[in-house]
């Protein structure tokens, strides 16, 4: 009978689902000019912001009756400095009620099918953004602002934390009655994913028709600092750079048995920051690609590696990751991307918000991991 009943509720989740694919599909992208209009009507929307709004009352009520200024100015001060407070409070009304609908998730998941593409989210934000507003989760009918949004909770709430627990007792204890829909979400989407590997694997889409045409930024550049500091001065280092400099400015008024450890501190923080900023701007199509090149490399060694840092600076600079084709400098430079950003993932016991762990990339990792060892033992 309970079997019968999940059953039963899946069906009746995938069939209110599609109300939507008759329609044109509206997003709050569509509708507001920008992300930050689109939050601040949400702020606005939100109970926290309509408490605050009638906080200031008793204030007020309190500087007319007040003989003594200094404590109604104190609240004053204080409901001010609760205002940068309120997004921080959407955020995390946000993160609950997501975690409350992660069936009806699933559901959206299971009904439509979405790959790694962006596109494919778009029917299942649309449908959440409604089904929230209409059973009261939400104030408004945009919860989601994009499809981006959507695929990132995704990641964020279902994938990453579903796939690092290794047993179902840990899982039952997280997810509850949503564990059922959850795995049948995840293998929709594993597959999804999986179709698209295979055209990257057997097709390989992409292949430049002569790699001696193709130089590498360490015959370019007489220094591989000069390399680095070209790829630290752009505008996606700046807000890093601005940070390290105030750093040392506020280090500065301090003494030297402060300033060093500190400095020490935000430097190795910065450098792991900007080492994560390579693998955050690339895609998980441009992962696969570069996954495909390592798997599908005849040559062995130093030379094997060149030649996979030159299809990738080319084939990421047609896609627009990369102005130049300088994405890595060398063979080693490809080498230790490979390692650090992405093998090193397989290990990982806990998600991180600002660095995607690429669960759905982990058996083709594998591969080209068995792939390089194999190439390694033939070397010997």
């Amino acid at each position: 009978m309970e079997d019968t009943k999940v059953e039963d509720e899946k069906n009746v989740g995938l069939l209110s689902s599609g109300y939507l694919e008759s329609q044109k599909i509206v997003l709050p992208k569509d509708v507001f000019r920008n992300g930050f209009t689109w939050f601040c009507y949400e702020t606005f929307k939100s109970l926290a912001f309509r408490i605050w709004l009638l906080s200031w009352l008793p204030v007020t009520t309190w500087w007319k009756m007040s003989t003594n200024w200094i404590y109604p100015f104190l609240a004053t001060n204080l409901l001010i400095l609760c205002v940068f407070f309120l997004p921080l409070i959407q955020m995390l009304c946000r993160k609950r009620t997501l975690s409350k609908n992660l069936t009806q998730f699933s559901k959206e998941i299971i009904a439509n099918s979405p790959g790694t593409d962006v596109e494919n989210w778009e029917p299942i934000a649309a449908n959440l953004n409604s089904y929230m507003y209409e059973n009261k989760f939400w104030k408004t009918k945009y919860f989601f602002y994009g499809a981006w949004n959507c695929q990132e909770a995704f990641r964020l709430a279902i994938l990453e934390p579903f796939s690092v627990k290794k047993d179902d007792d840990s899982k039952l204890k997280s997810f509850k009655d949503s564990v059922p829909y959850i795995e049948e979400a995840l293998e929709v989407y594993f597959t999804e994913v999986d179709k698209q590997w295979k055209l990257f694997d057997t097709e390989k889409a992409w292949n430049p028709v002569n790699l001696d045409d193709i130089q590498l930024p360490k015959e370019t550049y007489r220094f591989k600092l000069t390399w680095v500091l070209k790829r630290i001065f752009t505008l996606q280092c700046l807000p890093l750079f601005l940070h390290s400099l105030n750093c040392i400015y506020i280090s500065w008024h301090y003494g030297l048995l402060f300033r060093i450890p500190y400095l020490g501190c935000i430097f190795l923080m910065n450098m792991h920051t900007f080492q994560n900023l390579r693998g955050a701007s690339m895609k998980n199509e441009h992962k696969m690609q570069f996954l495909s090149s390592i798997i599908n490399e005849r040559e062995i060694g130093a030379n094997g590696w060149d030649h996979i840092a030159k299809r990738m600076n080319r084939y990421l600079f047609e896609q627009n990751v990369r102005k130049n084709e300088d994405f890595f400098f060398d063979g080693i430079d490809c080498k230790w991307f490979f390692n650090y950003s992405l093998c090193s993932h397989l290990s990982s016991k806990k998600t991180l918000s600002h660095v995607p762990l690429d669960v759905e990339l982990w058996p083709y990792i594998r591969e080209a991991q068995s792939s390089c060892t194999d190439e390694s033992s033939v070397q010997i």
